[in-house]
């Protein structure tokens, strides 16, 4: 009789080792997927900010030499005066007109 007890026993132990070890891996697999679905959030989500820092970067560069020929060409100077302020030459006249901000209609 003692020796089936300690059978039983084993067994019993066994099963509960066995439903730990079980339970814990599938806990690891859960932790595992959750932390791959972040990685590939964030991975992507790396990609779009490389991409926006890539046009940044461009757009940076076209400013700078915009206001670098602006120091340095008073031709250029005066064609932007003349272009986005209205500037003109004395003696000369200067329309302005509004802007057509509606749709034509047809």
């Amino acid at each position: 009789m003692n020796k089936i007890k300690k059978s039983k026993t084993t067994i019993g132990l066994y099963l509960l080792v066995g439903l730990i070890i079980f339970s814990g891996g599938f806990y690891l697999m859960t932790q595992v997927k959750s932390a791959f679905e972040e990685y590939s959030h964030w991975k992507s989500r790396e990609a779009v900010l490389e991409e926006e820092i890539k046009t940044l970067k461009s757009e940076t560069k076209k400013h700078r030499e915009f206001l670098e020929r602006l120091r340095r060409d008073p031709n250029y100077q005066h064609s932007v005066a003349r272009k986005e302020l209205g500037y003109g030459k004395p003696q000369e006249r200067l329309y302005r007109f509004p802007e057509n901000t509606e749709k034509p209609t047809e």
